[in-house]
C-alpha cells in the first residue's frame, strides 16, 4: 500500500513521512493540491492524507480526485467548519489524533 502526504504545515509532512515508512508502508509527499493530482496520475497510490482544503484544486482536478479510486483522509481542526473546504474527503480525522487512530484508518481501508 502507497500513501499520499499532503500538509501545508512545514513540519507535518516529514514527520508523517518517516512514521508510515517505518511502518512498513511506501509513501510520498505533495506540495500543494496540483501536484496531489499529478502524483496520483502517475504513481499508484491507494490513500491520500490531507489537511485538507485542497483551494488550489478547479472543480476539473476535484472531480479527477473524487472519480479517482484513491481514498482521502481529510486531517481538520474542525469537521463542522471546514466541512464546505474538505467535502471532497472520503473520512475526517480530526486534529489531534493519535497515530494509532491513524494506523486504524490505514489498515482498515488496507482490508476494504
Amino acid at each position: 500500500m502507497k500513501v499520499l502526504i499532503h500538509d501545508e504545515r512545514p513540519d507535518v509532512p516529514e514527520f508523517l513521512l518517516d512514521i508510515i515508512v517505518n511502518r512498513g508502508y511506501k509513501a510520498g509527499i505533495a506540495k500543494d493540491g496540483p501536484e496531489i493530482i499529478h502524483m496520483i496520475s502517475d504513481d499508484r497510490y491507494d490513500i491520500v492524507l490531507a489537511n485538507g482544503g485542497y483551494r488550489e484544486l478547479d472543480c476539473d482536478q476535484h472531480t479527477r480526485l473524487k472519480s479517482s479510486s484513491v481514498f482521502i483522509i481529510g486531517i481538520t481542526g474542525s469537521h463542522i467548519q471546514d466541512r464546505d473546504r474538505d467535502s471532497k474527503a472520503d473520512l475526517y480525522l480530526r486534529r489531534p489524533f493519535l497515530i494509532s487512530d491513524l494506523w486504524l484508518l490505514i489498515e482498515k481501508q488496507l482490508h476494504n
